[in-house]
């Protein structure tokens, strides 16, 4: 039988759910009553922590302390509706033991919790090679890695759609062979979703647009770093102006880099604001918030370490253009 801290699903939408938590039945009916929707955006959380990169345990410890803080911080605002997280919830390797403890991680999250697959979810093998490197999975490993994420979310499929605050929002899963690849039959249920909803969307997806960070590293904006396949998304992007914003993780950018938020750089095809997202596996966490109103988005970045706003990277795009 499940307790109060094993999560539950309480509501399906469409090909994707709507998670509500136990705490879920007291939440307050503000919600209804303000003029927006905020929806807290996490980006790779890598759960617990990534030993391999973090091989003193004392900073182990101080990494995983800002991740429970980072979610104690939201669970105290009291005008969150809902958390996206952007792939890579797993520490490495999509093994039970990380996914046990995100478990235990999400439990005390009071509110709808959507979520999508990174290329740790299904991307590699249970064990690193004599030389402690990961080791890529075939297709079939991909294939029972993207099932197992499913059933554990209670998803019927990695990928849906919903609606929130007048926006469509679609949520699109890593399936390989490459780190950010839309395969084919996830690519036409997309281009069928954008025909059927021509409202103001919003995309998530592990991997951001092209070109929509500076060349900060020699892995920034290349094949494996970016949404795929590149010239096919260029062309659906462009043919539907209802999307808007493309949120995204994968590549660890930290709220310090001059790309981070930096509309002039961020924007894909004059239109469409990549709101790029931290990964949370550092002492030093920052969260990306999107307050959705009727005709325009805000989006605003918070500092758990300081536990304050960073006021100049606030941005805002406008939905009635």
């Amino acid at each position: 039988m499940m307790n109060r801290r094993t999560f539950i699903k309480r509501a399906l939408l469409g090909a994707g759910a709507l998670y509500l938590w136990p705490w879920q039945s007291w939440m307050p009916v503000w919600g209804s009553e303000r003029a927006y929707k905020r929806l807290v955006v996490l980006g790779d959380p890598h759960l617990p922590v990534r030993v391999e990169k973090h091989p003193d345990k004392a900073k182990r410890q101080a990494i995983v302390s800002a991740k429970l803080r980072a979610i104690a911080d939201i669970n105290s605002w009291p005008d969150v509706d809902s958390i996206a997280v952007v792939g890579d919830i797993v520490a490495r390797y999509s093994i039970p033991s990380e996914y046990d403890f995100i478990r235990q991680y999400f439990s005390s999250v009071k509110v709808p919790l959507y979520v999508i697959d990174g290329n740790h979810e299904i991307l590699y093998e249970d064990e690193p090679n004599e030389n402690g490197k990961l080791v890529k999975g075939d297709a079939e490993s991909r294939r029972r890695k993207l099932q197992h994420f499913c059933e554990f979310w209670q998803l019927s499929k990695p990928y849906y759609s919903l609606e929130l605050g007048g926006c469509h929002l679609i949520f699109l899963a890593t399936e390989g062979p490459l780190p950010t690849q839309i395969g084919a039959e996830q690519f036409a249920w997309l281009k069928n979703d954008l025909t059927e909803h021509p409202q103001s969307t919003l995309i998530f997806f592990h991997g951001p647009l092209m070109g929509t960070l500076l060349n900060y590293n020699n892995s920034v904006n290349k094949k494996s770093t970016v949404a795929q396949p590149v010239n096919e998304l260029h062309d659906l992007l462009m043919s539907n102006p209802q999307v808007r914003l493309w949120i995204s993780g994968h590549t660890h950018t930290p709220a310090t880099n001059d790309s981070f938020a930096a509309p002039e750089i961020n924007m894909y095809g004059l239109r469409i604001m990549n709101i790029h997202n931290s990964d949370m596996d550092r002492k030093h966490i920052w969260t990306n918030s999107l307050y959705i109103y009727g005709d325009h988005i805000d989006i605003r970045t918070f500092d758990h370490r300081s536990q304050d706003w960073i006021e100049n990277y606030d941005r805002q795009i406008r939905l009635d253009d």
